[in-house]
Order: C-alpha cells, then sequence, then structure tokens
C-alpha cells in the first residue's frame, strides 16, 4: 500500500472514529443574545461643542489628550466624541469634540 494512500485511510478512521465518540456529546450552540463590545457598538455621538488647548497646564494634571478630555467630558456632564492630539512647537495642544448630554 502506498504511503499516500495509508494516510488518506488513515484520515478516514480518524474522521469516523471522532464522529462516532463526540456526536453523542456535541450539541448546536444556542445563542440568546449577541453582545458587542464597546469599541465596536456604534455611537450616536454628536458634536455640540469643541474645547481644547495646550495639553501641559490642564486642570486635571492629565498625562495624555486622551485623558485630559476624559476630564473636561466629565466636568461638563458630557459624552465624549472625539480627540484629536496635535503637536506643535510650543507643546502637545489638544482638541476635544464634546455631545452635551440633556
Amino acid at each position: 500500500m502506498s504511503d499516500l494512500k495509508f494516510k488518506r485511510q488513515r484520515r478516514k478512521v480518524l474522521a469516523l472514529t471522532s464522529a462516532s465518540v463526540l456526536a453523542p456529546i456535541w450539541v448546536k450552540p444556542v445563542i440568546n443574545a449577541v453582545v458587542l463590545p464597546a469599541h465596536a457598538q456604534t455611537s450616536l455621538c454628536v458634536a455640540d461643542t469643541v474645547v481644547g488647548g495646550p495639553l501641559a497646564g490642564h486642570p486635571s494634571g492629565a498625562a495624555t489628550c486622551q485623558a485630559a478630555c476624559e476630564s473636561e467630558a466629565e466636568s461638563r456632564d458630557a459624552q465624549l466624541c472625539s480627540v484629536i492630539e496635535t503637536d506643535t512647537a510650543s507643546g502637545t495642544e489638544c482638541s476635544c469634540e464634546l455631545d452635551t448630554i440633556p
């Protein structure tokens, strides 16, 4: 028997054996709900306000524009839509788009 033919027969035997062993315990999964991770959810964020300025000296003492914008959103009771970080000759400038929550 050739090596290739032997391998094919061996695969068939393994497939049949594993199917007969797993068949009684394998069941079709039941899906009750699909939950998307936070980063995959669509947002209805509509920027009502744009705030920003130099990162250095931000009242929160934040080390990143993301943290500074999150602090701004929290202090204004708003949802943070986006953060834009720009490196300039005088330092990092932050721009935060906020959606005010009624």
